[in-house]
């Protein structure tokens, strides 16, 4: 879609195009009007004479008034500069017929008024006639290339929606984590040691990952690991936890942090007033499938509608990153039960490990 394109790569593309345009034209119309009269040469020859004006009204019309009137949505202004060219032009062709071709190349022919109505119309209708295919070419293009800007704008715009969530995303999780850290440092427990080394595992695939389109699903099953093991150090045995993979996690790849603010929302509300909870994490893996239910425990009487659980910035975001990535391919279900909080994801992963 670049042949129009006018950028100084391609103008020798352009130039080329217009001289295998103007020669077909040549040969076409010397064939029409030298094979009746078998006298092809002067037929090719007249051709090459009249050519000149079709060519600078051609190339006016295309390169000067398409671009400067017509694609900038000033019909009126180019359909009267094209009506006034067409006529200027075709005089000019008059001119060369009756005082160039005529007198000199087909004297036996008899010359007739230069404004003469049949005559003139005629080369209206000829400019018209080699102008038709250069204007639908360039007016394709011109679409084409239109096309293109709107799906380049589009394809920017989604990159820098992708970028601006995941950059929101991450503020959030840290707040979390270093949050569970300094409470450990406050308890002097044992566990701090143990706690940044996981923090130094999470920010190490978090600083190369984030900015991947797509991150292996046993790279993201791992990530996920090491978070959960992170919160059950800073929960001990106050919350019961069921995790389980079930499938091959080999030879898929997802877009990366899609299931683990569901898995942080369950720790953020899963422990009662006497700080006991449980959460289950199952994922499967069938076919090309990934199937994630995640459950936990609500605090008796929890009074928190569904809406504040379900759309805090880390939630938001996910569904927000689904609803880019994977419009067709994704089905989300989040139900409030009366003691649990309930979430299924189900999405088409790609395939390979990226």
């Amino acid at each position: 879609m670049d042949i129009l394109t006018y950028n100084p790569e391609n103008r020798f593309q352009i130039i080329k195009l217009y001289a295998l345009y103007w020669l077909g034209y040549i040969l076409l119309f010397s064939l029409i009007q030298g094979l009746p009269e078998g006298d092809f040469i002067v037929a090719w020859r007249n051709e090459w004479y009249s050519v000149l004006p079709k060519i600078g009204f051609v190339t006016i019309v295309v390169e000067l008034l398409m671009p400067q009137l017509l694609f900038r949505k000033r019909t009126a202004a180019f359909f009267i500069a094209y009506i006034t060219l067409i006529l200027l032009f075709a005089f000019l062709q008059r001119l060369i017929d009756n005082y160039i071709i005529l007198r000199y190349y087909l004297t036996f022919w008899k010359t007739v008024p230069l404004l003469s109505a049949p005559v003139f119309l005629y080369n209206v209708s000829k400019l018209q006639f080699v102008v038709t295919i250069p204007v639908a070419f360039r007016l394709f293009y011109h679409l084409a290339e239109e096309k293109n800007k709107v799906q380049t704008i589009l394809s920017e715009k989604l990159q820098a929606e992708l970028a601006s969530l995941r950059n929101q995303f991450h503020p959030h999780f840290l707040f979390n984590v270093l949050n569970s850290l300094y409470s450990k440092i406050l308890s002097k427990s044992d566990d701090s040691a143990e706690i940044v080394l996981k923090i130094s595992d999470l920010l190490r695939f978090s600083i190369y990952d984030v900015n991947n389109k797509s991150i292996s699903l046993e790279n993201e099953i791992d990530y996920l690991k090491n978070y959960i093991t992170l919160q059950q150090l800073r929960f001990d045995d106050r919350l019961q936890l069921s995790f389980s993979v079930f499938g091959e996690i080999e030879n898929h790849s997802i877009e990366p942090f899609l299931v683990l603010p569901f898995i942080e929302n369950s720790y953020k509300y899963c422990l009662d007033e006497n700080n006991q909870g449980w959460i289950t994490i199952a994922i499967s893996i069938t076919d090309d499938w990934l199937a994630v239910k995640i459950e936990n425990s609500l605090p008796e009487n929890f009074i928190a509608p569904i809406e504040n659980i379900s759309s805090g910035i880390g939630i938001a975001n996910v569904k927000r990153r689904l609803e880019l990535l994977y419009p067709d391919e994704h089905i989300l279900t989040i139900k409030n039960e009366t003691t649990s909080f309930f979430v299924s994801l189900k999405l088409k992963m790609k395939n390979g490990s990226h």
